[in-house]
């Protein structure tokens, strides 16, 4: 599979030419706050204490600790509105945004939003640095089919409702999200980021890879397909 970059050369020249294309690292990450309802959002947290916790993803060893309770890919009501909103509204908002993700990926067919992930951060949870496309390392019978680009990380839990629990990027920016916003990045090796450990409270947040391949689901993190 083959990017034609190139189709793009005199928007891009236009593009530099008109200072709309800028390469800081922090101008490639996107806070929307209040993105999502949060009706929504309230509606997803009540829901998790129904499901069976999922916390069997080895790519999270060493990096995320026991106290936190991951769901994988749940099914909860309103879970494939909020993908659909970030798909459409929130790539079109990062597309007008970052130029360069326009130009590669934004509207191209093999482009496509994978399972989501939930996590519960419990008093003492944290997840240290890490990037997000090291999955591809570490699973590549799964991901030769798919490229993790863009991470987008959804908030369902109020601000003031938890202490600690930063989203923290190496290049200097640092979050303290809120009910209904998201937060999308490069998922690649140069946005290492962190979730600071959790001082009070609960800090309901989820995951989607906006990614370019195959659209072939991925397993549960418990299937013997990993």
């Amino acid at each position: 599979m083959t990017l034609k970059i190139s189709d793009n050369d005199n928007t891009i020249k236009d593009e530099i030419l008109n200072g709309q294309f800028c390469n800081n690292m922090s101008d490639h990450i996107l806070h929307l706050p209040s993105f999502i309802d949060k009706d929504i959002c309230k509606s997803v947290m009540n829901s998790l204490d129904n499901l069976e916790k999922d916390n069997s993803a080895p790519y999270t060893d060493g990096l995320l600790n026991d106290d936190a309770d991951t769901y994988f890919d749940p099914d909860i009501k309103y879970i494939n509105d909020v993908r659909d909103k970030i798909f459409i509204d929130g790539l079109k908002q990062y597309a007008n945004k970052v130029r360069s993700f326009n130009w590669s990926y934004y509207d191209t067919k093999s482009f496509h939003c994978s399972e989501m992930i939930i996590r519960r951060y419990n008093k003492g949870s944290e997840f240290k640095y890490h990037h997000d496309d090291i999955i591809g390392e570490i699973f590549p019978h799964w991901f030769l089919r798919r490229q993790n680009i863009l991470t987008c990380n959804f908030y369902f839990s109020d601000a003031k409702d938890y202490g600690g629990g930063d989203l923290v990027f190496t290049c200097g920016k640092t979050f303290h999200p809120s009910m209904g916003d998201i937060i999308i990045f490069p998922s690649n090796w140069m946005f290492y980021h962190e979730v600071q450990r959790i001082t009070k409270g609960k800090r309901y947040s989820g995951t989607v890879w906006l990614y370019y391949g195959s659209s072939k689901r991925m397993p549960n993190a418990k299937s013997k397909d990993w």
